[in-house]
């Protein structure tokens, strides 16, 4: 990639979108690029990237009837649709009044650094992209790492030119929805994170450990406290909360008789590799990271708006087991602590999602396209 100017364009909405650019802009420089990542929400003007963080936080936290129909009106209307037979350029997005916004704030940034291509993981930073493409200030080939299960008309929204998914089911759905390129390679996480076939084999035989992770995301939100009670009660259950940066939720867990609540923490792979089952309830960065780890999945009263049909999703790719209360949570989770076939059979798939290498990906999707 020598003499490529790779510009990453994030969003400090939650951590995965950050973590995901974090890691690519990693790969895209070991091979040789001049990388820069920039966060659009803190590029807004009057502090509207703050302010739209905390309405989404507060959203989730007090009111997610309004989030979810929000998703239902700018998102989920024109979500892909298995079977789909048009094909062809998606229609701007409904938030495209923000995205041009967002294409005025990133403008600047495009122009000083001149980049070669602009990647994407967020979804109103696609959009501002393409937004900018339309207007000419930039000519480079836009690529959108859709870092959900569920590529919803947000994602698609900015004309984009390659589209890297999660898997190649999606990446099949995604062309035919839009006519351009996409690619599945996998989802992008920490390599710390992927164990070795003997490593998994060697944590699948211990079968004994009873600890079992609750994930709320940096957020903290969901029915966390009431996973955590339910857990806390199974016998031969230590459930292990992860708060982020809830302060709230950390102090009410922690009160809960054999429970461990934990803050923000930045050594997950070690959390991850003593842990028997996470219990997820957004199928986001953390739920990816423990596919990765070998750590089997169940996903549990997911969260407004994106988490139901996210979590719909990996059960339907076979990803993750769920739960529809608390007597299924414990049974699931009881079913898949100790080695057998089942547990087996979810960490096999959870492990196959992991293809390749995304960032080798699109690096050789931009030669052929040079070339």
């Amino acid at each position: 990639m020598q003499g490529q100017r790779i510009l990453l364009v994030s969003a400090g909405m939650g951590a995965g979108h950050d973590q995901c650019a974090r890691e690519l802009a990693r790969r895209f420089a070991e091979r040789g690029a001049e990388v820069r990542v920039v966060d659009l929400l803190a590029l807004l003007p009057l502090r509207l990237g703050s302010a739209l963080r905390g309405f989404y936080g507060g959203m989730l936290a007090h009111a997610p009837w309004l989030y979810s129909a929000i998703y239902r009106v700018f998102m989920a209307s024109d979500s892909l649709r298995t079977g789909s037979e048009s094909t062809g350029p998606q229609r701007p997005a409904r938030s495209r009044p923000l995205a041009r916004l967002g294409a005025r704030a990133l403008a600047p940034v495009v122009r000083g650094f001149a980049p070669t291509a602009v990647v994407s993981t967020f979804h109103l930073a696609c959009q501002s992209v393409g937004e900018l493409r339309r207007r000419g200030v930039t000519g480079a080939p836009s690529i959108v790492v859709v870092t959900e299960m569920v590529a919803h008309a947000m994602w698609l929204g900015g004309g984009a030119d390659l589209y890297c998914c999660i898997s190649e089911s999606i990446a099949r759905r995604v062309r035919t929805a839009t006519g351009a390129d996409a690619i599945g390679p996998g989802p992008l996480v920490d390599p710390r994170f992927l164990r070795d076939p003997d490593a998994r084999r060697t944590a699948l035989a211990a079968g004994d450990d009873d600890t079992v992770l609750v994930s709320t995301g940096s957020w903290g939100i969901g029915d966390v406290f009431d996973t955590v009670t339910a857990l806390a009660a199974a016998p031969g259950v230590r459930p292990v909360a992860l708060c982020g940066r809830n302060a709230r939720l950390h102090r009410r867990v922690a009160a809960v008789p054999g429970a461990t609540a934990l803050g923000w923490r930045d050594d997950m792979p070690a959390l991850l590799a003593g842990a028997a089952v996470l219990v997820d309830n957004a199928g986001g960065s953390m739920c990816m990271e423990a596919l990765a780890a070998g750590v089997p999945v169940v996903e549990y009263r997911p969260i407004a708006g994106h988490g139901v049909p996210v979590a719909r999703a990996l059960v339907e790719h076979g990803l993750v087991t769920a739960a529809d209360d608390a007597a299924s949570l414990v049974r699931a989770v009881d079913a898949l602590r100790p080695p057998g076939p089942r547990r087996s059979a979810q960490i096999e798939r959870g492990t196959a999602l992991f293809r390749a290498d995304p960032a080798g990906e699109i690096v050789r999707w931009l030669k052929r396209r040079s070339g």
